[in-house]
């Protein structure tokens, strides 16, 4: 399913803000698509390091809560995730016009145009695996994604590594699981030190630019050219102004905010908003021990050729 599907685009560009008011400008655009009919791009980052947690996660995933880091809930299924300025994000949300009849055509439709983008800018060996919702390079994962199939619109929505985590910052916010696979230990810790990152794969030793803007340069990049495959160069740009924000924030506080959504997800989504979120229950407990985000659905015979095993001086 490579090829343009009939909608009409908005961009609503690339910008940063702080990760209550992103969460909630998705909410704007899934209420948009469903409203105008519509289909919307949007690239984003935030202001200051912010974990997320998957809508059916217990908090308790994050070992310890302190000011050095925002704290949210997302709509989408999965486990926790941390974006920061190494990352670009990305959303899309369509209108549920029957243009997909799955919420797996539309994962692999936008999966397939960003490998299509990365190819486009010279990137080797990229792959969509649609089963784990990864996108891999060499083998090891680069960006990954989750979905919101709701009744009147759909949202995908994921986060692409450009530079390298701070993976000891992370291992001291978040759990990071240990796997037994066969004789040996894989970590998570390991796999996201060695996780590839566009910006040493992409283009920047032939531009002048200096060191410190070369990661901000592969993120614009990047979103141009997606934002070229998935529309054809046919859309029309928006503006996350103040007033969207201001009502973003008014659509999230009508059906969930503050304490009660991200400490218990309070109240749940129902089935008359939503037809499926992928791997959760609406109303289920809340999941505890899970690992990070990018390797959940990561089967073990896969994980286990995307990094070494620990050794003894292993991270405790």
């Amino acid at each position: 399913m490579r090829g343009v599907l009939v909608f009409d685009y908005e961009y609503w560009g690339n910008n940063t803000l702080p990760i209550t008011d992103n969460m909630a400008v998705e909410e704007y655009m899934l209420d948009n698509s469903a409203r105008k009919k519509v289909a919307t791009v949007r690239f984003w980052n935030v202001e200051k390091d912010a974990v997320v947690i998957g809508y059916g996660e217990s908090k308790s995933n994050i070992k310890r809560f302190d000011s050095s880091f925002d704290f949210t809930r997302r709509i989408t299924g999965g486990s926790h995730v941390q974006f920061d300025k190494n990352c670009l994000a990305y959303t899309f949300t369509v209108p549920r016009d029957g243009s997909f009849r799955h919420f797996d055509d539309m994962r692999k439709y936008y999966a397939e145009k960003i490998v299509d983008a990365l190819v486009e800018l010279g990137m080797d060996d990229v792959f969509a695996d649609n089963r784990a919702s990864t996108i891999n390079v060499g083998g090891k994962v680069m960006a990954s994604h989750a979905m919101f199939w709701g009744v009147d619109s759909a949202l995908m929505h994921g986060l692409m590594l450009i530079d390298h985590y701070d993976v000891d910052k992370l291992y001291e916010r978040m759990i990071l699981r240990d796997r037994k696979i066969g004789r040996s230990v894989y970590r998570e810790y390991d796999a996201l030190k060695t996780a590839p990152v566009a910006k040493e794969l992409l283009f920047t030793d032939n531009v002048e630019i200096s060191r410190d803007r070369k990661a901000e340069y592969v993120k614009e990049k990047i979103a141009e050219k997606v934002l070229e495959e998935v529309t054809d160069g046919k859309y029309k740009s928006m503006a996350v102004s103040g007033i969207v924000v201001e009502a973003a924030r008014r659509i999230v506080a009508s059906a969930h905010t503050g304490k009660p959504w991200a400490d218990e997800r309070m109240p749940p989504y129902s089935s008359d908003q939503v037809e499926a979120i992928p791997g959760e229950e609406l109303a289920g407990e809340l999941k505890k021990g899970l690992g990070y985000c990018m390797y959940i659905e990561v089967p073990d015979k896969d994980f286990s050729k995307m990094v070494e095993p620990a050794g003894e001086n292993a991270k405790e």
